[in-house]
């Protein structure tokens, strides 16, 4: 263990085993580092969280979408103290959400579907002290700055672009499979490939491609 002082973490959310999941990730990184094990604090409501802001945090994990209030109140009233690093941590990845929670000061977006080694990553990498965004979210708002890139640059075959618009929609890989009279093995390997061009790790950041290229 390093002398480095126990850290004091609030973790937020409304969702019991989703919370566990959280804590349960954090935690793993503390001890892969090498840290004292950290302090976690939990509040499971809007209320709960607001009622714990002046207790003294290193950093917090934060839920969007909570039954009281919205996560990026929480983050604005957290970021009043400039030493914590603040993520959401969330199933919401819409544009209005994402900039209403970078402008509230988070320090980190990360998606909670995301794979388990790169949420753990995500983690690290704000307890590190860097921005933590996902790749597909840190493209939404690269692309405020730039226009999207002409369809013939786009690296997508044109199939890969009918199962990125179906399961843009919502679809499972058994449904895209009947949709285009493919093989669920076959939607697999293209869905490997769009995961692989487009650098991303969820079916949310897969939604948000689609969204960007008009595909639903």
């Amino acid at each position: 263990m390093t002398g480095k002082p126990a850290a004091r973490i609030l973790v937020v959310d409304d969702i019991r085993p989703a919370r566990q999941l959280l804590i349960d990730a954090i935690n793993a990184v503390i001890s892969r580092l090498g840290q004292a094990e950290a302090t976690i604090v939990e509040a499971a409501s809007f209320t709960e969280a607001m009622v714990l802001i002046d207790q003294g945090f290193d950093f917090a994990f934060i839920d969007l979408h909570l039954p009281d209030g919205r996560g990026w109140d929480i983050i604005r009233s957290l970021k009043k103290y400039p030493d914590i690093l603040v993520a959401a941590v969330t199933v919401m990845d819409d544009r209005p959400s994402v900039e209403a929670t970078l402008a509230a000061g988070a320090d980190g977006y990360l998606i909670k579907d995301a794979e388990p080694e790169l949420l753990h990553f995500r983690i690290e990498r704000l307890m590190a002290g860097e921005p933590s965004l996902s790749p597909a979210i840190a493209r939404m708002m690269l692309e405020r700055f730039r226009p999207f890139q002409h369809p013939d640059q786009d690296p997508l075959t044109d199939r890969e672009r009918e199962v990125l618009s179906l399961v843009g929609r919502g679809l499972r890989a058994r449904e895209v499979a009947d949709q285009l009279q493919i093989s669920s093995h076959t939607v697999r390997d293209h869905l490997k490939s769009i995961y692989r061009k487009l650098d991303v790790s969820s079916r949310a950041e897969v939604a948000i491609e689609a969204q960007k290229r008009n595909l639903t």
